[in-house]
């Protein structure tokens, strides 16, 4: 197995961390969220947030290449020193912990709600914590190759509710542009959030083989991740009535359980139990992070021994979170952090970067 610096990636890998770490819990519940702002114009919410996405995913890969030599975490040290740049990687280590947290919360919830809703939440969320842990403790290699196989999951999702179409009433989202041009850019907010998770290119850049074709290979990855969002928000969208979309916080899991076949019931059910594999993924990633940034503070040469500590309190939390409507409050809080530490921060970050690359040039050219 290869340890520390020697482990690379190739552009395949990162192609699957990136979609994997976009795709998770939200996407069963992005339709209806989209639907409450911008109604049957939700589809161009999720297509314009691609762009969206996609500007800041260049933003990210730019901030990476100011120093190519070092990951993200190393970057922060490099531009602020020793101690704001301690205090910016505790920041964002809480901050991958808590989505981590949140993440596995919402899966376990959903878990416990459609699949087994007489076993004990916490007996749920332990066996989720285990699974992860064991895969976050080791390097990004061998995650990106496991990721590499669960994403058939998701190419068997898409044909699975490709087959409600027979259903379909387009006339749903007619006429288009129906909630305004207002409506529809509030609603790109939360496919914004829904779509966070590439941000995981500022701590890879560096474990990456042949750098030169990144763009492309992110460029791809978020083309195909906003495909299936917007193929799904679409989907829902002419399956439901608006006022059905009211009334289904998760539609698509609303849509498989209306599908029987002649041998097999409750399709629902068999898809939700295979899409555990994306909606751990999710977790795994963001608990690979935060142990990675732990790795950073205390100078040490694996991440691996941090991964236990980390969910510790995400496990203890998780018994104070069973509460739906106190969920969705802190899903409310998190949005605005979101933005702060995906979309806001790296923003400044390159700033700072691009400035102090100048300053060395200029420094060296005076020294020359």
């Amino acid at each position: 197995m290869q340890k520390g610096s020697a482990v690379s990636i190739s552009q395949g890998q990162l192609f699957f961390l990136i979609i994997q770490a976009q795709i998770g819990v939200g996407i069963l519940s992005l339709p209806f969220a989209v639907h409450s702002t911008a109604k049957g114009d939700g589809w161009i919410s999720t297509l314009l947030a691609g762009f969206v996405i996609q500007l800041w995913m260049m933003i990210s890969l730019a901030l990476s290449r100011c120093f190519p030599e070092k990951n993200f975490f190393q970057l922060l040290r490099h531009l602020f020193g020793k101690y704001v740049g301690s205090l910016l990687i505790f920041s964002y280590t809480v901050y991958f912990t808590a989505i981590a947290g949140l993440v596995a919360v919402l899966q376990t919830g959903l878990i416990n709600k459609w699949i087994l809703p007489l076993t004990p939440f916490w007996i749920i969320y332990l066996l989720i914590i285990i699974v992860a842990v064991y895969l976050a403790t080791d390097n990004i290699l061998i995650i990106a190759r496991f990721f590499g196989l669960s994403t058939g999951v998701v190419v068997f999702f898409i044909l699975l509710v490709a087959t409600v179409y027979r259903d379909a009433n387009i006339a749903y989202i007619l006429p288009i542009g129906q909630s305004g041009l207002k409506n529809i850019f509030f609603a790109i907010k939360d496919v914004l959030i829904a779509l966070t998770g590439f941000e995981l290119i500022l701590l890879i850049y560096p474990m990456i083989k042949t750098k030169q074709k990144t763009a492309k290979t992110l460029t791809f990855a978020n083309i195909t991740t906003v495909f299936i969002y917007s193929f799904l928000v679409f989907t829902s969208l002419i399956i439901f009535s608006p006022e059905e979309m009211t009334l289904v916080p998760e539609p698509v899991l609303y849509m498989l359980k209306a599908i029987s076949f002649e041998v097999i019931e409750r399709l629902d059910l068999i898809f939700l139990s295979i899409w555990v594999i994306p909606m751990t993924n999710s977790f795994i990633i963001y608990l690979y992070q935060a142990s990675k940034g732990l790795k950073e503070l205390f100078h040490r040469q694996s991440h691996a021994p941090f991964v236990p500590v980390i969910v510790l309190p995400i496990f203890i939390s998780g018994f104070f979170l069973q509460n739906k409507f106190l969920i969705e409050d802190i899903n409310n809080i998190f949005q605005y952090i979101v933005f702060i530490f995906v979309f806001l921060l790296p923003v400044l970050f390159l700033m700072v970067a691009l400035g102090k690359k100048q300053w060395q040039r200029g420094k060296n050219h005076e020294s020359s």
